[in-house]
């Protein structure tokens, strides 16, 4: 769950809206309009979250697994190009035997 969530923000990070919004929980059940909404969603919180600074680095450092529901929350280390680092928290879902970001 890690590395998704870490592959996931990346993706994020980095302006790749499609691969996110293919990796969210219950994408394969979005309409193709709603597909097109969530990236053009994705694409602008990634330029504002760009303003900022520039991102080099996304670690994971914990994780905490919900087995009732198949959940799980992943914190993340972002290290921005001048040493800066911020924590984030990402939600996860396990689903179709993989995990997915909320």
């Amino acid at each position: 769950m890690r590395q998704a969530a870490q592959r996931y923000y990346t993706y994020f990070i980095n302006g790749d809206a499609k691969q996110y919004v293919e990796g969210m929980a219950d994408s394969q059940n979005f309409t193709e309009d709603y597909s097109m909404q969530m990236q053009d969603v994705i694409t602008h919180a990634s330029k504002e979250l760009s303003k900022r600074g520039r991102i080099v680095r996304v670690e994971a450092l914990s994780d905490s697994l919900y087995t009732a529901d198949s959940t799980a929350y992943v914190f993340l280390d972002l290290v921005y190009a001048d040493s800066v680092h911020e924590q984030v928290g990402v939600q996860m879902a396990f689903q179709q035997g993989c995990w997915r970001i909320k």
